[in-house]
């Protein structure tokens, strides 16, 4: 009885804690709903496929829904790789004091505010893309989609690292036991008992690419528009983020400017809670398989 007592106040505060976040998280979406609904009704599901934006006339959300696609499927292409050999050196290859010393840059490498990556972006990152490509511009989606890489790599790298470490020792012993070789065990022990953590840790980067705003608005440039041919990554254009930075305030409660740049907040949201989501479907049921098939073979 005394140990219920005692648990009490603590489930309690965790009640509160889960009821508070999830009714922010609510009115947060009832918001965008509220905000948006005069834009969906005034322009239809053009306002999903339209490609030209002037405000008073006409608003239309496919450049930005474009360009927030463009840039970060860059950033995850750069990133990823970079991202998870380094955790896989770092977490089994690395001894202790030297991962601790990487981990730790890495993790103040992740503590930097985006508009100091802006600064650095606007300054180093765009020329080196003019000069190397010979641009007359170097504010482009390539531009924006390096800089969010450098940006997530630390996150996706350090959690990634977290995962690859909770794997239980078992893990690694068996498959060792069974004849595989190092790089066997990583590839079929390890990375298959860390992939909800990987996922995770994309996921998580893949969220911060498509919600960062400043850094990404002082690289890509201001043209709403979907570039000719439409693969086309080294020209100007916007994301969701870059073109809320640079209207929102003076559109705040002005007509069915304020109302389309609520919709793509909306679509914003939706695409970060869709993604949050299929990642959680789909990642569950490859977890343990990789070993599992593998020590059939060895078996055999």
């Amino acid at each position: 009885m005394w140990a219920l007592s005692r648990w009490r106040p603590g489930r309690a505060f965790f009640a509160s804690s889960f009821f508070i976040s999830i009714s922010v998280t609510g009115i947060i979406f009832i918001f965008l709903i509220m905000e948006s609904f005069p834009i969906f009704q005034h322009e239809g599901l053009g306002f999903l496929s339209g490609s030209e934006w002037y405000p008073g006339e006409v608003y239309g959300a496919l450049p930005m829904i474009y360009g927030t696609g463009v840039v970060t499927f860059i950033a995850v292409s750069f990133a990823l790789p970079l991202a998870l050999g380094s955790a896989i050196i770092t977490s089994e290859v690395l001894s202790g004091r030297v991962r601790l010393v990487i981990k730790m840059m890495m993790e103040l490498l992740a503590g930097i505010p985006g508009v100091v990556y802006g600064l650095l972006g606007i300054s180093l990152l765009t020329t080196a893309v003019k000069n190397t490509f010979n641009l007359i511009d170097g504010n482009s989606f390539f531009t924006a989609g390096i800089l969010l890489s450098i940006m997530i790599l630390p996150t996706v790298m350090t959690l990634s690292e977290d995962a690859l470490r909770s794997v239980p020792k078992e893990y690694r012993d068996q498959a060792l036991a069974l004849g595989l070789k190092r790089s066997e065990t990583i590839l079929y022990a390890v990375l298959p008992g860390a992939i909800k953590g990987i996922a995770g840790a994309v996921l998580l980067g893949i969220g911060r690419a498509m919600g960062e705003t400043i850094s990404v608005m002082l690289v890509i440039g201001s043209l709403d528009r979907i570039p000719r041919p439409f693969y086309n990554i080294f020209t100007t254009g916007q994301t969701i983020t870059s073109k809320l930075g640079r209207e929102g305030a003076e559109a705040l409660g002005v007509g069915y400017h304020w109302n389309a740049l609520a919709g793509l907040g909306l679509i914003l949201f939706l695409t970060v809670m869709g993604i949050t989501f299929i990642g959680n479907s789909i990642v569950g049921p490859l977890a343990g398989r990789g070993i599992n098939n593998k020590m059939k073979q060895k078996k055999r």
